[in-house]
């Protein structure tokens, strides 16, 4: 007598779906993007076990968290992160907005009290109102992403470096924090107009960021903070753009990602972009046909921009031409260039 298969045990897409409040349609457009692979009866019908309930747990974890389905199977991997983990991060962000909420419930709470002692605030108590709601709703968001994104231990080890800095090095990069993120509030402006990034109002922005980096020895600091930690910092780096825009626009984090993709347009059309471009592409020539730096070309192509480095004020070029292949958004051909300049 021929064994009859075991039958597979789990939820028909049903009663998954009944149970975990889901809808069919949502457990498809999971399985479509390749996030779950449920088993199969005999007759072909859908099977939801321990596994995939477990993936499900995940999934709408990270989605809670803003992530999109393509950036959530970039995050799965060979495999999807550990649950543990990412329940973790849950306990985080919900005690953060914890926080976040019963400050501003004693902040209103206060606002109630004296409205019904006097039946109205003063301007001063109005306008530290608003301020202080403001800050909270910013805090809470920056709390979000670092949540997100920085785990506890990259985020001890980042505030640790600090700790040890000298506190007018920690003062000097607040003050250049807040004058990055007026610029931001300055390219949304012009975003919300219409301007082109090429437009002369915005390169002006553009321009006067660039000095800003050049003039305030960031450059050498994120090398420094790379040679410490390389894991650390590029965590926090790659976080940085994300933290600026959301500090403009809190509560609208679509918005947030078009104002930083229309910054890095805005960088990408800029006169100092133009002026590297052309020797990023020969330095991908030479790389390519395997010229050594040692080579006529490549002693040329340093001279010219080593030229460039002076005239921009750029500093030295190795220096400059390393910054910008370890820290800049760039496809890996370009990266290989700078790395080659970097050589040079």
């Amino acid at each position: 007598m021929k064994k009859q298969p075991k039958p597979v045990e789990g939820l028909s897409a049903a009663d998954c779906a009944r149970r975990t409040g889901l809808t069919v349609r949502a457990l498809r457009v999971y399985e479509r993007a390749g996030l779950l692979k449920p088993a199969r009866t005999q007759k072909g019908w859908r099977i939801y076990g321990a596994a995939e309930l477990e993936r499900l747990s995940i999934i709408t974890a990270l989605k809670g968290f803003g992530l999109t389905l393509a950036q959530i199977r970039k995050s799965f991997g060979a495999s999807p992160p550990a649950l543990a983990a990412v329940l973790d991060l849950q306990l985080k962000t919900w005690a953060a907005r914890r926080v976040a909420a019963d400050r501003a419930m004693t902040q209103l709470q206060s606002a109630v009290a004296c409205l019904r002692a006097r039946t109205h605030l003063s301007p001063e108590e109005l306008c530290e109102l608003v301020r202080s709601t403001e800050m909270n709703n910013v805090r809470s968001v920056m709390r979000e992403l670092i949540n997100q994104h920085i785990t506890p231990e990259q985020e001890r080890e980042w505030l640790t470096y600090w700790a040890q800095r000298a506190p007018d090095e920690a003062q000097t990069s607040e003050l250049q924090r807040a004058s990055f993120q007026q610029m931001a509030r300055e390219y949304y402006e012009h975003m919300k107009r219409g301007a082109a990034p090429d437009s002369p109002a915005v390169q002006d922005v553009t321009e006067r960021s660039t000095r800003l980096w050049l003039e305030s020895n960031m450059r050498q600091r994120q090398l420094a903070q790379l040679e410490w930690n390389p894991e650390v910092t590029r965590a926090w780096f790659s976080l940085a753009s994300k933290l600026l825009t959301r500090s403009v626009l809190p509560d609208d984090p679509e918005v947030a990602e078009q104002l930083r993709q229309y910054m890095n347009a805005a960088r990408a059309a800029s006169r100092t972009a133009k002026l590297l471009t052309p020797i990023v592409q020969e330095a991908m020539r030479l790389k390519d046909a395997g010229a050594r730096p040692g080579s006529a070309e490549a002693r040329q192509l340093a001279a010219r921009f080593a030229a460039v480095c002076k005239d921009e004020g750029f500093g030295e070029p190795r220096m400059h031409a390393r910054w910008i292949a370890e820290f800049a958004e760039l496809p890996e051909p370009a990266r290989a260039g700078w790395i080659y300049l970097a050589h040079l």
